[in-house]
């Protein structure tokens, strides 16, 4: 009888929760290539994801000044952005900076935020239009 009541409690909690709310408002490849940009001082339009390989995202970026293709990694883990420099190693000593992101006013904004060293820290928001 107990099996039947949690099976029923359940079943109204998961009928509760609609498809919507489940899903991000941003997805790792918008969130990554927003990150790196920050981080690189660019547009984040400029940023293009070139392939995926598990959950590790490429991205190149044209530097306009000289034409030189920078390319990174990156990966989301919770609402932490970990990236690279191709080649390089991962940013992820407990001495490198510290990237996070959060989405603002329902999913409008992505918010980039950057942990230093030193603990400063930058925050930059962007609208959902600049970066789709």
């Amino acid at each position: 009888m107990l099996f039947v009541y949690r099976l029923m409690a359940f079943t109204m909690l998961s009928a509760s929760i609609s498809p919507a709310s489940a899903a991000p408002s941003f997805k790792a490849e918008t969130i990554c290539r927003t990150a790196i940009a920050s981080i690189a001082g660019c547009d984040p339009k400029v940023m293009q994801v070139t392939r995926t390989i598990g959950n590790v995202l490429f991205l190149t970026y044209l530097r306009p000044i000289d034409n030189f293709v920078w390319t990174y990694r990156c990966r989301i883990e919770g609402n932490r952005v970990v990236w690279a420099s191709e080649p390089g190693r991962w940013r992820e000593d407990p001495k490198d900076d510290k990237v996070f992101f959060e989405e603002v006013n329902a999913g409008k904004q992505l918010r980039i935020i950057e942990n230093h060293g030193d603990d400063s820290s930058t925050r930059q928001l962007f609208d959902r239009d600049a970066i789709l």
